[in-house]
């Protein structure tokens, strides 16, 4: 089983994803946790200047190509970055499709990486973006954090108060990070559109965090143990909750 937890910078993704483990190994399932990519990042965009070179050589997967086509980025730099992280996605999504008896948690995976492509590209065309999340493997299930724009931007200014120099230049502008949030409702409304079970869950607050985590973990048993709960199930199950975590 995948599940995907989606949402704008600072909504509390990596928080959220590391505060589900637990609960899920504490209701006996197997949990692998796909952090995305927190290496330094002078030497992650050394590595991913070293794939770029390394694609013109021998090539790069078929389903990179296309989406790129329908999404390209404006920034030479950000295509090349962003072929790379999209390349060692598939991997380990295709390695997580292999194992059925493991929850596996993306706290970037294939519906943020669509949201991404649409921030650096500039692309707001509904039909390309729902031809590209048709191309794109889809969670079993995707949990949705939302939050106040006021919150979200606190909480950027604040990470950005702790980067170097160096790590500013290399990562996105606060302005953009912003700028994305309209970009996640938008890919986030064509996700489920697909049919995708979303659970939707404001990030304000910390009340109601467990409560939503101990749900999210449910569904997910029963998504192990081949009963997957059907869409209209859910959307009853969660429609209205207003779940929240600091």
């Amino acid at each position: 089983m995948i599940l995907e937890v989606f949402g704008p910078s600072g909504a509390g993704k990596t928080t959220f994803t590391s505060g589900l483990v637990p609960v899920l190994r504490y209701h006996g399932c197997p949990v692998v946790l796909q952090i995305g990519d927190r290496r330094h990042p002078i030497r992650r965009a050394a590595l991913k200047l070293a794939y770029g070179l390394h694609s013109k050589w021998v090539g790069q997967n078929p389903l990179t190509t296309e989406i790129f086509e329908l999404l390209p980025p404006k920034s030479d730099l950000w295509a090349t970055r962003l072929k790379w992280h999209f390349e060692l996605l598939i991997q380990v999504w295709n390695a997580a499709l292999a194992s059925n008896e493991t929850i596996s948690i993306f706290d970037q995976g294939m519906v943020q990486f669509v949201c991404s492509l649409v921030m650096f590209s500039g692309v707001t065309n509904q039909e390309k973006i729902a031809r590209a999340l048709d191309l794109v493997p889809k969670p079993n299930l995707l949990v949705r954090l939302q939050a106040p724009r006021e919150i979200l931007e606190s909480r950027l200014r604040e990470r950005q108060r702790h980067l170097g120099i160096v790590q500013r230049l290399l990562e996105v502008d606060l302005q953009t990070s912003l700028d994305n949030i309209r970009h996640v409702t938008l890919v986030g409304e064509l996700a489920e559109s697909f049919g995708v079970p979303t659970i939707s869950i404001d990030s304000s607050h910390a009340s109601g965090r467990a409560a939503a985590l101990d749900m999210i973990a449910r569904d997910a048993i029963e998504t192990m143990q081949g009963s997957f709960t059907k869409r209209a199930d859910v959307e009853f199950r969660y429609g209205k909750l207003q779940a929240t975590m600091k």
